[in-house]
């Protein structure tokens, strides 16, 4: 029994960050994170502080700050103040200045989640009028999915609000309850298009080498030197690093890209997103290693990579240096056995001249709670992923 309600219980929990996952991964977060699911033992809004019996068995306690967010199957979740005792959760987090900070707290109560109906399928068809639309599954069978005033609905863009936003050919994933009359009704709809999918993209990456913005299309050279050409829709999602990317006008030719895209049925490539940057700004190299520092010199250090090999760079003022807590900032705050991620030149003698360095001590010297060892979470079970 335990084991049928944690799965119902991680359904609707990851079901409910649909709306707000792609935000979530786009956040720079500094630090080790850390996903965990259990029961909160207690909440003190004082200290802003949670307290989580993990299903590993570990008591965890956790920090909430203004940033953290709140969500629940139900909507009953803003804050901190809203938790209770004997909520489910998901906590995601991370490890900082020795404590644990919770970034997002998505919780479900027990009894609500051990009844429910997962049915995932293609829509067919809504009718606003009766409450209902149809799903049909994979194996042709058509269900009828009814809902009520309080039916939540959700999409990864946030545009699916209600019954009337919903539209044939979309892929949907309903968690319902089924009534006494045998008829299911919807708790939570999570729909959209089946371009938007992971695993219906392809991934192309390359040298933009044309854009068409009256057309909507683009046209990149892949490594292997294949050009190939993108029509974009007002679904493609456009980003870059440094915000500049927004639409297809701020395609410039010369950009690296990398897309991921829908093949029609008429053999177009539809781009589902656009992930741009001027090369300029992310300077190339020869080489690209990673490894254990073991010896530092007079501007140059070594390196031993898993393999056993041994690897000598030298560095310089126009040399990069970064590191996730911000504290390698140059080459004199490099130390030996940091764990390093190079990128380098080759020069003409055959040594190495570092580009860029990433650079910060191995995950075990990291500060951490002695209770709240990262190390010691086993990894969440995997979660039927919904295609």
């Amino acid at each position: 029994m335990k084991g049928k309600v944690s799965k119902a219980l991680l359904l609707v929990l990851v079901l409910s960050l649909a709306v707000v996952g792609v935000a979530y991964a786009e956040e720079d977060v500094t630090g080790d994170r850390i996903r965990v699911v259990g029961e909160i033992t207690g909440v003190d809004l004082v200290a802003s502080t949670f307290s989580l019996h993990a299903w590993s068995g570990m008591d965890l306690r956790f920090f909430a700050t203004h940033s953290t967010r709140f969500r629940s199957s139900d909507g009953s979740v803003h804050e901190l103040s809203d938790l209770e005792v004997g909520m489910r959760a998901l906590v995601i987090g991370v490890e900082r200045d020795g404590g644990l900070v919770a970034l997002m707290v998505v919780t479900a109560k027990l009894d609500n989640v051990s009844d429910r109906v997962r049915v995932f399928g293609e829509i067919t068809g809504a009718v606003s009028v009766g409450g209902s639309f149809s799903l049909e599954k994979r194996g042709g069978e058509v269900v009828t999915i009814q809902t009520n005033e309080r039916t939540r609905f959700r999409s990864r863009d946030g545009l699916i609000q209600g019954l009337d936003d919903l539209e044939a050919g979309m892929v949907a994933l309903a968690i319902a309850v089924e009534q006494e009359d045998g008829e299911l009704l919807a708790l939570v709809i999570a729909a959209g298009y089946k371009e938007d999918l992971p695993d219906n993209l392809r991934k192309f990456q390359g040298e933009i080498i044309g854009v068409v913005p009256g057309q909507g299309i683009f046209t990149l050279t892949t490594r292997e030197g294949e050009a190939i050409t993108f029509q974009t829709s007002d679904r493609t999602r456009f980003r870059s690093r440094d915000g500049s990317v927004t639409d297809i006008n701020d395609l410039k030719k010369g950009m690296i890209a990398l897309v991921g895209a829908l093949q029609t049925e008429e053999g177009t490539l539809l781009a589902g997103f656009v992930t741009a940057w001027n090369p300029a700004n992310h300077p190339g190299v020869d080489v690209r290693a990673s490894g254990r520092i073991v010896s530092l010199g007079d501007r140059s250090f070594t390196i031993e990579t898993r393999g056993g090999d041994r690897m000598t760079f030298s560095v310089d003022g126009s040399t990069k240096f970064r590191s996730r807590d911000g504290s390698v900032k140059g080459f004199d705050d490099l130390q030996v056995w940091m764990i390093a991620i190079v990128g380098a030149n080759e020069l003409g003698n055959g040594d190495l001249k570092a580009v860029w360095v990433g650079a910060g001590k191995p995950a075990g010297e990291r500060p951490t709670l002695d209770s709240n060892r990262l190390e010691e979470h086993p990894p969440l079970r995997e979660v039927e992923p919904i295609t």
